[in-house]
């Protein structure tokens, strides 16, 4: 019997992690006719949401962006007789002789070259794009701004995209418990109030400029301005908080690292100000959770912030350290501009949910599975 498969082998990563677990847990709850195939890898499988039992699970494991990746997932597809295959990120099994459909999330390897590791990584990912869009039936991407990207960069064509925006967790659109946030903080070693990052140390992702930004904040207070709570990529003994360190700011500046979902809610809702100066972002999910979480938001003033958080965020110059201290001063120091961010944000990301993209990414399936 065919079916849809779903490449999950990225569940441990940051945002498409987060992409795969809201999807597959949708999806899993609609429980489409015939079921479907979820290739994941061994030491990835305890990431899944709940799926039901006529789900079958195909255990792939092999390097991301690989000969052997190709050959592994090509190999597993053609054996679990997928008819659709969804591959959540640009490196498709470019030998599959079946319909596929594409999540682009962003294009930043592209846009940001210099964050490569050498020129042959910059020409396999502009070549794993361009093949994507071509070779798939359907591409999906998280935003506008990507769509736009794509057909601007690698002239896809525009009736065969589909916008499909993240969805927020539930975790963080629900108030929370007062007493389990604070048991959550204290394991954490986190006390309010305090300024919260939520990402990864990326270049794109801006963590230098934040910690100029707090630094400038640092010095030049009239008051005491709260720690800085770092979450995601920046383990303790990091190379950021290294730098923290050398640049004055080390005990007010707590790097966490990963941390789990129910504590990521707690640490958002426990913040005085969510500081996100991205310079790119295909969607920008922190944003997101950050404001359904009632948290105020000054972000990045970029194409895919404006779009998913519209008015309900302090958009700054994330390249501009001045303008960004400035900006976490000011709503700091501005109760009536905090209430009104906290209102927006939640307002606006009660319409992002994971129900609703997995019954526009259904509709995708089918429209491939029936040669749409």
């Amino acid at each position: 019997m065919q079916r849809l498969g779903v490449d999950a082998r990225k569940l441990a990563d940051f945002g498409i992690g987060t992409y795969l677990q809201g999807l597959l847990g949708e999806l899993a709850r609609i429980d489409p006719p015939g079921g479907m195939v979820v290739f994941v890898g061994g030491a990835e499988r305890h990431l899944l949401p709940e799926l039901p039992e006529s789900w079958r699970l195909v255990e792939v494991d092999a390097p991301g962006y690989s000969v052997s990746e190709q050959a592994a997932v090509l190999a597993a597809a053609l054996r679990a007789r997928v008819r659709v295959l969804h591959v959540p990120h640009y490196v498709l099994p470019w030998l599959l002789p079946r319909r596929m459909v594409v999540t682009v999330h962003d294009i930043i390897h592209v846009l940001f070259p210099e964050f490569l590791p050498s020129s042959l990584g910059f020409a396999y990912a502009r070549l794993s794009i361009r093949a994507a869009v071509r070779r798939a039936r359907r591409v999906v991407t998280v935003s506008r701004t990507t769509a736009d990207d794509l057909m601007r960069l690698f002239g896809a064509e525009e009736g065969r995209i589909e916008v499909i925006p993240h969805g927020v967790h539930a975790e963080f659109l629900s108030p929370g418990d007062p007493e389990r946030d604070e048991a959550l903080r204290r394991r954490l070693g986190v006390t309010p109030p305090y300024l919260l990052h939520v990402g990864n140390h990326k270049p794109h992702k801006n963590a230098e400029g934040l910690l100029k930004a707090y630094q400038l904040l640092h010095q030049r207070g009239r008051v005491a301005v709260p720690p800085l709570v770092m979450a995601g990529g920046f383990p303790r003994d990091g190379e950021l908080a290294a730098r923290a360190t050398a640049m004055g700011v080390g005990d007010r500046v707590r790097c966490l690292g990963r941390v789990e979902r129910p504590e990521l809610g707690a640490l958002f809702r426990g913040a005085s100000v969510f500081v996100y100066p991205t310079l790119y972002e295909g969607f920008g999910l922190p944003v997101l959770e950050a404001m359904a979480c009632g948290v105020p938001v000054v972000a990045g003033d970029v194409a895919a912030v404006r779009e998913v958080a519209g008015d309900a965020v302090v958009r700054v110059n994330p390249r501009d350290v001045v303008e960004l201290a400035a900006a976490v001063r000011r709503v700091l120091e501005q109760g009536e501009l905090r209430n009104d961010l906290r209102a927006r944000g939640r307002a606006r990301a009660q319409g992002f949910g994971w129900r609703r993209a997995a019954e526009a990414t259904l509709a995708v399936y089918r429209s491939v599975w029936e040669g749409a």
